[in-house]
């Protein structure tokens, strides 16, 4: 019990410790921060007082220059600067007159600042503010500073003017030549393929171009009109030294981020290479007429897509940490987004893929097979990733998602034994008062009739179902092509092959709606099949 107690009391004395550590700190800085007191003449900074100087604080130091200074501005003299080191450190002198002093406590150490370092930059902006001082009472200087602006504006827009239409007529002979060329072009070029949207990058780049100019030209102007007037000169300063500090931060960024760029290219490359070594060894194995490997005919596209993807992949996962910028939070946050909406909005899509893939490897279909999929029939022009695509009889292609392709029954006409072809078959319904053995016979008569119909294997009627009021027959016949409008021909004329068999010898094809026997049997007869309407 009392050692619990002891050790209770060791705990709050730590926390106390720790806690009064970190409010003298927090004070420390506080002061600190409190006793940068600049020294600002007409908008420039001479110097920051920080450290006590005797019985005077930092802030009545600064105060103390200030007023020094702005009474020596408005006395007469040549406005030589200059700097003398003293046992207590260095001063500032206008005129041999001693303005304030930079004391060693001035000077940021860590930062590698020295009082000599203060005292002679103090004494260059010291100079820049006498100056301006003697400037801002000239009106003969402000008068040439405005003389100076309205030129520098007509030249201003003169080269605004120029510059709009000399980038005018460049874009229009880009744009022109560019058209030409691509419609010179041979019709199987790659180059055709982007023949609508090359001259419209080609405009919309230039636009781009005219307003870097544009606003290059309107940012020196600024820059140059603010440097003619003594008040904004320092303005003016401050933008120069930004654009040229920003581009000196930009090529020193480039020259860091070359050997990166350099490596990320390099992996960039092998990938391409090894993409292009995978293409083709999957472009050998699809010319091999084979279905017995595991890597065949069927599922090389696939599997060629797969490995190509991965090979991607894994080249941008190597890429990364060597692409500029990849270290910095703000490309770690933008991944992160990419990641997270790429997580959220590809679910379906990953779940198309992965039907996709079993699709292919599971060969519940193969390209050129005819199938019906629900009510969706035709035959099999694609297996893509997303979508499997049926080409129908009527020249229509019906793009059905992997998902639901998976999710659903197919029936596949073309897995028949012996080689191409694929299976046909229609349901005719016929009353009891016909022998089943005719409408068999008729069947298999109106199917002999269609030359595309195979004779091996033979066609076979059987009897699928026993209504109440009729008898369901089905025809299974085999069908000899490959062609989707051909296969919607055979079918067609199978059942117009039909109904002149069934008209031909007297019998009535019933309907499903069918419930009461009709006056007269509802045929055609064989007088009858060809009126003048059907002849014209």
């Amino acid at each position: 019990m009392l050692e619990s107690i002891h050790q209770g009391w060791l705990r709050a004395l730590f926390l106390g410790l720790l806690l009064l550590g970190a409010l003298s700190a927090a004070n420390s800085i506080a002061a600190d921060a409190e006793e940068a007191v600049p020294l600002v003449i007409g908008s420039r900074t001479i110097h920051v007082f920080r450290a006590p100087l005797g019985m005077f604080s930092a802030a009545e130091r600064a105060d103390g220059a200030r007023k020094r200074i702005e009474r020596a501005l408005v006395q007469a003299g040549e406005g030589w600067t200059s700097v003398k080191p003293t046992n207590l450190g260095v001063e500032v002198q206008l005129d041999g007159k001693v303005l304030f002093l930079v004391v060693p406590g001035d000077a940021r150490t860590a930062a590698g600042e020295t009082p000599e370092d203060l005292a002679n930059q103090a004494s260059r902006v010291l100079q820049k503010a006498w100056s301006e001082a003697r400037e801002r009472d000239d009106s003969r200087a402000r008068l040439e500073g405005a003389l100076k602006v309205a030129l520098a504006t007509v030249l201003l827009l003169a080269a605004l003017i120029a510059l709009l239409k000399l980038l005018s007529r460049l874009r229009r002979s880009v744009v022109e030549r560019l058209s030409r060329r691509l419609e010179a072009l041979p019709g199987e070029h790659w180059g055709l393929r982007l023949s609508a949207t090359l001259p419209e990058i080609a405009a919309r780049l230039s636009i781009l171009l005219t307003w870097l100019l544009g606003l290059g030209l309107a940012y020196f102007y600024l820059t140059y009109a603010l440097g003619q007037f003594a008040l904004t000169r320092p303005a003016s300063e401050s933008m120069s030294n930004s654009i040229i500090s920003l581009m000196a931060q930009a090529f020193g960024a480039i020259v860091e981020s070359l050997p990166g760029m350099f490596i990320s290219v390099l992996i960039f490359l092998l990938a391409w290479v090894a993409t292009r070594i995978s293409t083709e060894f999957f472009a050998g194995v699809e010319t091999r007429r084979t279905d017995s490997a595991a890597l065949n005919t069927h599922t090389a596209p696939a599997t060629r897509r797969i490995v190509n993807a991965s090979l991607w992949l894994f080249a941008v996962a190597m890429a990364y940490p060597y692409l500029p910028g990849a270290h910095t939070d703000a490309f770690k946050g933008l991944s992160v987004i990419v990641g997270l909406m790429a997580s959220i909005g590809a679910s379906g899509v990953v779940g198309q893929i992965a039907s996709g893939v079993m699709i292919v490897y599971t060969y519940a279909l193969k390209k050129g097979e005819y199938v019906r999929i629900q009510e969706y029939e035709g035959t099999v022009t694609e297996l893509g990733l997303f979508v499997t695509r049926l080409r129908t009889g009527l020249g229509e292609e019906i793009a059905l998602p992997n998902a639901f392709v998976l999710g659903n029954v197919t029936r596949n006409y073309s897995r028949i034994d012996g080689g191409r072809g694929y299976v046909l078959d229609t349901t005719v319904t016929i009353g009891y008062d016909t022998p089943w053995r005719q409408v068999h016979a008729m069947l298999l008569e109106a199917a002999a009739s269609i030359p595309e119909i195979r004779k091996a294997p033979p066609a076979y009627v059987v009897q699928s179902a026993l209504s109440d009021f009729y008898v369901a027959y089905k025809l299974v016949v085999y069908v000899d092509t490959n062609a989707p409008a051909k296969r919607a021909q055979v079918a067609s004329d199978l059942l117009a092959a039909i109904q002149d068999a069934f008209n031909r010898h007297g019998v009535q094809i019933m309907s499903p709606h069918y419930v009461l026997d009709p006056a007269t049997p509802k045929v055609v007869a064989e007088k009858d099949w060809n009126p003048p309407a059907a002849n014209g």
